[in-house]
């Protein structure tokens, strides 16, 4: 029989005990960390499946053998059971219960039967959630802090790409406004000022008209609001500025 075969070969075992990174996590649990990372028991080789099993038959101290039919039963029940397990964990999970680590029966009484596999692979499923609870998150990744020029560009870009046709779309702008200031590439007479707050309460009147009442009454509130009608400005302003660049 094939898996007598396997028994008579010398077992390769992996590594089950590395270190890991975290202090949260008790040290025997660690190589269940690891198994988690491992090859999931739906999608091994038969060979790899049969090799592990002769692995748990020896640990188990089972002397009568699946024979043919059994092993293909047993191999199917494993598969479709177990699939979001890995090998790895199926060999650490018999390995504590014959530890007495699981509150489980491991008397299997020559009779490696699905039940048998539920009692000690349930077991384990208890443990392995109490395992994953404790492992801590990933370190945040530091959040990249843009440059002074990145924002102007993203703002610029934004609307040299887009339908160029509301300047009150504008991205960002009070942020992009003031950076560009104090840059001095902004930079307005009494004349030009005066010039942007009637071109911005012209297009307001012009909204103010086409609008259905309901966001008429909202929209004339807000250009009451000097704080809003000077952000629309900075918008005009950083529209005209970004065109004449794209001339």
């Amino acid at each position: 029989m094939e898996i007598q075969k396997i028994l008579t070969q010398p077992l390769q075992v992996a590594n089950e005990w590395k270190t890991y990174p975290s202090g949260l996590i008790a040290k025997e649990d660690l190589p269940i960390i690891e198994a988690f990372k491992g090859d999931k028991l739906n999608l091994v080789s038969p060979v790899t499946l049969r090799e592990n099993l002769a692995y748990i038959f020896t640990l188990i101290g089972l002397t009568r053998l699946p024979d043919t039919i059994e092993l293909e039963v047993i191999e199917d029940f494993i598969r479709s059971t177990y699939f979001f397990f890995t090998i790895q964990e199926m060999r650490i999970a018999f390995k504590m219960a014959v530890q007495g680590k699981f509150d489980c029966n491991i008397e299997h009484y020559e009779k490696f039967s699905p039940k048998y596999i539920s009692g000690i692979m349930n077991a384990y499923k208890s443990k392995a959630n109490q395992v994953r609870k404790n492992i801590p998150p990933p370190p945040e990744q530091p959040v990249k802090q843009l440059t002074d020029q990145e924002i102007v560009d993203f703002t610029k870009e934004d609307w040299l790409n887009g339908k160029r046709e509301d300047f009150n779309r504008v991205f960002n702008a009070d942020k992009v406004f003031k950076i560009l200031l104090k840059q001095g590439k902004l930079t307005f007479t009494q004349d030009q000022i005066l010039q942007t707050i009637n071109v911005v309460r012209e297009d307001n009147l012009y909204r103010l008209n086409r609008m259905h009442p309901l966001d008429a009454k909202k929209f004339s509130q807000d250009i009451r609001r000097e704080d809003f009608i000077e952000l629309q400005c900075k918008k005009l302003a950083l529209v005209k500025y970004f065109e004449s660049l794209s001339s």
